[in-house]
């Protein structure tokens, strides 16, 4: 089969031709690839290069070094701002607790709370009002109270300027307030609770025989 290959390009100038040409198209589509390959590896070579350059210059400024210690003053003041609870259901009650002493201490009346934990599970997807946040951390439990009581202004304010004042962080989501019938307030809240770790338990002592 080869020899008869050969035989016609021997005897047929156009086949000659013909295969050369494609061959010649082959080779510089080669060229080409390679040329197209070397000019994006020069420009990814050019792009980590400036990246290196601009980060050591960074780093040779002498402020970063003075920002240091501040950013890791923030970062303990914000982290002492974050509930603490070994377990989700302690940090439902607790959350749940301080709201109501909070509004018996404004004054306020005839007062409903219920917290929720929030955490992703697979019923996230059925009842998202029960899903985490997608940005909250993984060692963090995201406790969403919804509340309502009947109120004055000055209770109003009073209940305000308690989570406003308070050590730990409390995010209010969602206020509305209503005149009619009577003026009542529905509030949505959320506190974030840090995962402690669970005490690990002391080894136990073999028991002897005598």
């Amino acid at each position: 089969m080869i020899e008869d290959l050969r035989q016609q390009l021997r005897d047929n100038p156009r086949l000659r031709w013909g295969v050369t040409l494609i061959a010649g198209l082959f080779w510089l589509y080669a060229v080409l690839l390679l040329r197209d390959t070397q000019q994006e590896q020069a420009q990814q070579h050019r792009v980590s290069a400036q990246t290196v350059s601009r980060l050591r210059a960074q780093l040779a400024q002498p402020e970063w070094q003075d920002r240091v210690a501040p950013a890791q003053t923030i970062a303990v003041q914000l982290e002492g701002r974050i509930w603490q609870a070994a377990t989700a259901g302690l940090a439902q009650a607790a959350f749940q607790d301080w709201l109501g002493g909070a509004l018996a201490r404004a004054g306020a009346t005839h007062t409903q709370i219920t917290a929720t934990v929030l955490e992703e599970t697979a019923d996230s997807v059925a009842d998202p009002d029960r899903a985490q946040d997608a940005t909250t951390p993984a060692d963090l439990w995201q406790v969403r109270a919804k509340l309502g009581f009947d109120y004055n202004t000055a209770q109003l304010l009073n209940f305000l300027d308690q989570i406003e004042s308070h050590d730990k962080l409390i995010v209010v989501t969602a206020l509305k307030a209503s005149q009619a019938p009577q003026s009542r307030v529905e509030m949505e809240l959320t506190g974030y609770f840090q995962r402690q770790a669970a005490p690990s338990a002391s080894p136990r002592k073999a028991l002897v025989p005598f």
